[in-house]
């Protein structure tokens, strides 16, 4: 009887030991942001630009889910501005796209204070185009005050450089860099 009680607990111990302990929990968010035109005429509607992200938790952990990954970045009907070349004047391209990412964001210091505040964060990311010359760069951050639930917010810019998408749309660009703050992310 001793030996079977004896390989039976064996037995337990090694299920337990190979068994695949479990994950944390994952989310998706997305932020959606209105990227207009610089100067044209007649004026363009706004395109939009949306970027997803992998929000995880840690096992132990019961409620606070932080970024982790920015894992799409979509375009739809941005304005852009093209210069091409002398012979062809300039046009506008209505950039319509979807790039499947995988880029880790970093994680902030928090602000020179004697007590950082319980249950705030903020995500660093900037993610270069590999394509043509631009980045999307941004924070994501948790506010410490305001109704509850806080819901994670979003800020930064994108700025396109330099996009050739054919022979009559070469040289575009945003005209600079263009910005957003404050906006709340969604639930996929």
């Amino acid at each position: 009887m001793n030996r079977a009680l004896i390989t039976g607990l064996i037995t337990l111990f090694a299920v337990a030991l190979t068994a695949p302990t479990a994950q944390g929990a994952t989310r998706l968010r997305q932020v959606q942001v209105e990227i207009g035109s610089s100067a044209t005429t007649p004026p363009t509607p706004p395109g939009t630009l949306t970027l997803e992200f992998v929000f995880k938790k840690k096992r132990e952990s019961k409620h606070k889910f932080t970024p982790r990954r920015l894992i799409r970045i979509d375009f739809s009907k941005v304005p852009l501005h093209c210069a091409n070349t002398a012979s062809e004047g300039t046009s506008q391209l209505l950039l319509t796209s979807t790039l499947d990412v995988s880029f880790k964001l970093t994680k902030a210091p928090p602000p020179n204070t004697n007590k950082p505040k319980p249950g705030r964060y903020a995500f660093r990311f900037a993610y270069s185009f590999p394509a043509f010359s631009g980045t999307v760069r941004g924070t994501i951050d948790k506010p410490n005050r305001g109704p509850r639930p806080r819901v994670p917010r979003s800020q930064g810019s994108l700025t396109i450089d330099d996009l050739d998408s054919n022979p009559g749309h070469t040289n575009c660009s945003t005209l600079g860099p263009k910005q957003w703050g404050g906006l709340p992310l969604t639930g996929v």
